[in-house]
Order: structure tokens, then sequence, then C-alpha cells
């Protein structure tokens, strides 16, 4: 019983929070809400489908126990960047939602602290991870291309969010460590014997050509809108930062190309080919990206919790198989992936 009161308080406050928006909506921005469908996806979000009569728009709402906007203003900035990057792209022709903007601010803020954002909706829908097709990948390509080349024109910050370093991953491969031998996960622990395995042998010096640059950092499947000729759009932007680009191409290239373990290769080369239309790929970058995608997540997924967790939520268990192709094709990387 307890729970259910906790999902009906929880399906209240929802209700009321976009009835506030939605009131709110039409002060600032003149937009009359004729429905609103909510969208359940995603820690703590709350979205919506919000029709107007000036057509549907996407709303998020930022929850405060997740973001802290009132009490964290440096997070709500970096929101404000990130939004004000897609905005921008938006406007240079980058298949991605134009984001409302209002007396220079794109998060909206309600009489009673409720912070929310205002973006176009991008009529498509998302793919299974591994099954995009051809054209849509060629077509991801090229939007990922344009997006990063107008992206090189952004300042930089002083410092990349993340770089390659070998010390600091060791470090945060022992505390997995530690917990996988806490719970007694050998599977787990055998993940990890040969991860350290790989990254110990790794020349790191590899990795001092590589450019760096903002990025969307997060361009996996479900960020990805197509529709059955091609691409919608890119969404969710909430992670955008500046690293190394390279990064996208991995990811876009292992979420959408890689089914039943085996890597689609003409896929991934229309990728990849779309993206050397507006980005210059230098020899070896994709396998060398892979590697790069590998020690940021590899430490994220083959973790005991994930373990644990990815019976009940089957994208971990995804995340997990994608590290695992990794370290399989690790030698052949090179010679696999090396389209230029």
């Amino acid at each position: 019983m307890k729970g259910y009161v906790c999902r009906h308080m929880t399906h209240d406050a929802k209700e009321r929070w976009s009835a506030e928006i939605a009131v709110h909506l039409k002060e600032r921005f003149g937009l009359y809400v004729r429905e609103v469908l909510p969208i359940d996806k995603g820690w703590l979000n709350v979205k919506w489908k919000m029709e107007t009569d000036h057509g549907p728009l996407f709303v998020k709402y930022y929850h405060p126990e997740r973001y802290k906007l009132n009490t964290r203003p440096e997070r709500r900035s970096a929101i404000e960047k990130t939004l004000q990057l897609q905005h921008g792209l938006n406007a240079a022709g980058i298949p991605c939602p134009k984001v409302y903007l209002y007396k220079e601010q794109f998060i909206q803020e309600t009489p009673s602290d409720l912070f929310y954002t205002v973006l176009d909706w991008v009529d498509g829908h998302t793919a299974q991870a591994g099954c995009l097709n051809a054209v849509q990948m060629y077509e991801l390509g090229v939007a990922t291309g344009r997006m990063h080349k107008w992206l090189r024109s952004v300042p930089p910050l002083d410092e990349p969010a993340w770089k390659p370093d070998k010390d600091i991953y060791l470090r945060e491969w022992q505390s997995n460590w530690e917990k996988a031998k806490d719970a007694g996960d050998k599977t787990v622990m055998e993940w990890l014997r040969r991860s350290k395995d790989i990254v110990k042998s790794m020349d790191f010096r590899m990795f001092d050509s590589c450019p760096t640059g903002w990025l969307h950092w997060d361009l996996w499947v479900d960020n990805i809108l197509v529709h059955r000729h091609g691409l919608a759009g890119i969404v969710d932007f909430n992670r955008m930062t500046m690293a190394y680009p390279e990064i996208d191409v991995a990811r876009a290239v292992l979420s959408g190309a890689l089914r039943d373990g085996q890597m689609r290769m003409e896929t991934a080369r229309s990728f990849m080919d779309g993206y050397c239309e507006h980005s210059e790929v230098s020899q070896g970058m994709l396998p060398r990206a892979m590697r790069m995608l590998y020690l940021i997540e590899s430490i994220w997924w083959l973790r005991t919790e994930v373990r644990a967790e990815s019976e009940l939520r089957g994208l971990l268990g995804r995340f997990v198989e994608e590290m695992h192709w990794i370290e399989d094709n690790w030698a052949a990387l090179p010679e696999q992936l090396d389209f230029v």
C-alpha cells in the first residue's frame, strides 16, 4: 500500500508541475497548451510532450533531487551553456531541437521555483542498439561531422573534462575490484582481471595527438531519433562538454552498428563516410577512439553493481557486451576499423 501511495503522490505531483508549467508557457511565450503527454524516461527526469496551438513541444523539468539548481548556481550555468550550444547548432542547420530563449535564459523558472526548459518536438523514434541501417548511419555521420565542425569555433575550457590517464584508471579499477571481491562476484573479478591486463599493456602515447574540443558525449541510440529513411535528429545534450570529439564517433559506431556480438562493417563504414564529409579523420582514428572509449566506459560498466542490475535492465547488459566486444577485438581493431 505504501508503494502505491508513493506512486500516486508522484503522479499527482507531476500533474501539478505540468499544469503550472503550462500556465507559465502561456504567460512567457504565448503558447496555449491543449494536451500534456508524459514521457517516462530517465532517472528523476520529468518530461512531457505538450501539444500547443503552435504545434508540439518537448518540455523537461529539472528535478531538484537530481539537479539542485536552487543551491548549485554553477550547475545551472553549466546546463545553460549546453542549451546555448544546442541552440547554436540548431541555428546552424544541424538536426537537433531548437531551445526556447526568454531574456537570455534557456532555463525557465516558474513563480514557485520549478526549473524547466522548452524545445521543439522532433518527430522520430529510437532504434534498438545495433539496428541502425546504412542510410541512418550515414546521415548520423554527416550530422556528427557537421556538429563537430561547428563546435570547433566554440572557445575551449581551460582543461578537458577527461584525459586518458593510466594511474587514474588503475585507481578507479582498484575500487571496482574491492567491491567485486567483497561481494564474492567472481564473474566481475574475471572481467576486471582482463581489463587490467589490457590497460596496463597500453601505450598511452597513442593519445598525445588526439585533438580536443566540444562534443555531445552521449551519442548512443537512445539520443538518436530516426525515421525509416534516415536521421530525424540528435537529442539530449545534457552531458556536452570539452574533451575529445572522437569519443562521439566511437560511441555512435558501437551503438549503431554492433549487433549480436558482430560489428556490421558496412554500416560502420557508412557512418564514417558521412562524418568525413565535414570533419577530418586521420588514419587510425576510429580504432584509437574505441580504445579511448574503453578507458572511460569499462570503469562505468564492468562493476558488480552493474552486473547485479543488468538482469533487470537490459540496457546495462548492452554496455557490458560492448566493452567485451572491444576487448575481444583489441588487437584487430586497427585492421578492422581503419576506414580511412
